[in-house]
C-alpha cells in the first residue's frame, strides 16, 4: 500500500442574498440586458446552471419568475445538484458566490464561479486526452484492455505531487505531477473518451481526504485507484495493481466513503476466470492481468511456507529449465534465513539473488528469486 498525504481540494462557496424594494429602475434595466436568461421554475433553473457550469461560464445571470421564497430556500441545494450533474465539472470548481435580488413579482440571480482549471486549460486537456486515447487504444480492444491501458499510461506519465499543490488534470498532463484529485480527473476524462462510464469517488484514507474512480465494465462496477497504484518513490514504467478493479468490500479495508455510489460487489478474480473460458482469444491478456493482482498470490500453488517448500520450488524450477520464480512467502521475518537453508540444501546453486516486499497484514512477503546452477 502506498502511504502518501492525500488531499481533495474542497469547494468553498459564499452565499450573498439581497432583497431590495428600491432601485427598481436599475434592476429592470439589468433584466432587459441580454446577459440575463429567463427560467420559470426550479427544474429549469437547475438545468440552466448545470449547462453553464459544464461550459465553465464564470458569470451566470438569471431572471427567475417562479416562487421567490422557494428560490431563496432551495438555491443552495440546486447549486449542489447542478454541480453533481458532471463529476469533472464538480471537482474543478474552486468556489462560487451568488446574489439573489427580489422586488415585487420579480427576482434575479447572479452567480460568480472561480475554477481551478480554466476553460482554455480544459480545452487543452480534452485535446491531449483525445490524442492520447487514440494512440493507446486500438479498435480491437475490449473494455478490460482499455481500462488497463489507461491505468498504466497515467501511472507511467504522472508522478504524485508530494507538495500537494497540483489538483487538476491539466496540471497532471503539463507538469507530470498531481495529487489524487488530478489523477482521478485525468482518469475520468480518459475513460470517458474511451467510451467507459465512470464516476469520481470522494472519501477518506488513513492520511486524509482522497479521491479515486469507479468504472463500469460490461455492466459491473469496480473501484480503480490509480493514485495508490502508482509506486512511491516513482518507478517510471512500473505500475502496481493492488487497487485495480476492486469490490466495495476489498476497498473498505483502507478506504471509506459516505456518499451514495453504485455498488461494486463482484470479484474481478471471478470475472477473469469466466473471461478466460468465454474469450479464449484474449486468454493470454487475462492471465497476465491475473498475475499482477493481489489475489493471484493467495492461491495455494503460489504460496510457500518454510525452507523445505523453497527447496522444492527451486528444484522444480531448475528441472523445468528456468532459473527464477516469484511466490508469496508466509514466514516474512525468516525469509532470508530460510532462503540460505534452502539454497544450502539444494547444493548445486553457485549464486542467487532475492528481493521481497511486504504482502498483506499477516507477515507474508512477495518474494522474487533468481539463481545460477553451479557446474
Amino acid at each position: 500500500m502506498n502511504i502518501r498525504p492525500t488531499r481533495i481540494m474542497l469547494l468553498l462557496f459564499v452565499i450573498v442574498i439581497t432583497f431590495g424594494m428600491g432601485a427598481k429602475y436599475n434592476f429592470v434595466r439589468a433584466i432587459a440586458s441580454s446577459e440575463y436568461e429567463s427560467v420559470p421554475g426550479l427544474l429549469q433553473l437547475k438545468s440552466l446552471i448545470a449547462d453553464r457550469l459544464a461550459a465553465q461560464s464564470e458569470q451566470i445571470a438569471i431572471e427567475y419568475s417562479g416562487n421567490k421564497d422557494e428560490l431563496s430556500r432551495k438555491l443552495p441545494s440546486i447549486m449542489k445538484q447542478a454541480m453533481a450533474a458532471d463529476d469533472y465539472t464538480a471537482y474543478i470548481i474552486d468556489s462560487y458566490r451568488y446574489i439573489i435580488r427580489t422586488w415585487s413579482n420579480n427576482a434575479t440571480v447572479k452567480i460568480s464561479i472561480v475554477y481551478r482549471e480554466s476553460k482554455e486549460q480544459t480545452t487543452y486537456v480534452n485535446r491531449k486526452v483525445k490524442n492520447t486515447v487514440k494512440s493507446i487504444i486500438k479498435p480491437e480492444m475490449n473494455d478490460h484492455e482499455k481500462v488497463k491501458a489507461i491505468h498504466d499510461w497515467i501511472i507511467f506519465n504522472v508522478k504524485y505531487d508530494g507538495q500537494l499543490k497540483r489538483y487538476t488534470a491539466y496540471e497532471a498532463i503539463v507538469s507530470g505531477k498531481a495529487v489524487c484529485q488530478g489523477y482521478s480527473l485525468l482518469a475520468s476524462k480518459m475513460l470517458k473518451e474511451a467510451g467507459i462510464k465512470n464516476r469520481i469517488i470522494e472519501g477518506e484514507v488513513s492520511t486524509g481526504d482522497h479521491a479515486w474512480n469507479l468504472v463500469l465494465i460490461n455492466g459491473t462496477w469496480y473501484h480503480l485507484d490509480v493514485t495508490w497504484d502508482d509506486p512511491l518513490p516513482d518507478r517510471g514504467n512500473q505500475a502496481a495493481y493492488n487497487y485495480y478493479l476492486r469490490t466495495d468490500e476489498e476497498m473498505r479495508q483502507d478506504h471509506s466513503w459516505t456518499k451514495s455510489y453504485p455498488k461494486a460487489s463482484k470479484s474481478y478474480a471471478e470475472t477473469l476466470t469466466v473471461l478466460m473460458k468465454r474469450d479464449p482469444s484474449r486468454e493470454a491478456f487475462y492471465r497476465d492481468v491475473e498475475k499482477e493482482l493481489p489475489f493471484y498470490w493467495t492461491k495455494p500453488e503460489n504460496t510457500i511456507t518454510g525452507a523445505d517448500g523453497l527447496k522444492k520450488r527451486i528444484i522444480e524450477v531448475a528441472a523445468a529449465g528456468d532459473n527464477s520464480f516469484k511466490v508469496r512467502y508466509l514466514r516474512g521475518e525468516q525469509v532470508e534465513d530460510d532462503m540460505k537453508k534452502a539454497m544450502y540444501a539444494v547444493g548445486s546453486i553457485s549464486t542467487y539473488r532475492m528481493k521481497y516486499s511486504s504482502f498483506g497484514n499477516d507477515g507474508a512477503v512477495l518474494l522474487e528469486v533468481g539463481f545460477i546452477l553451479g557446474k
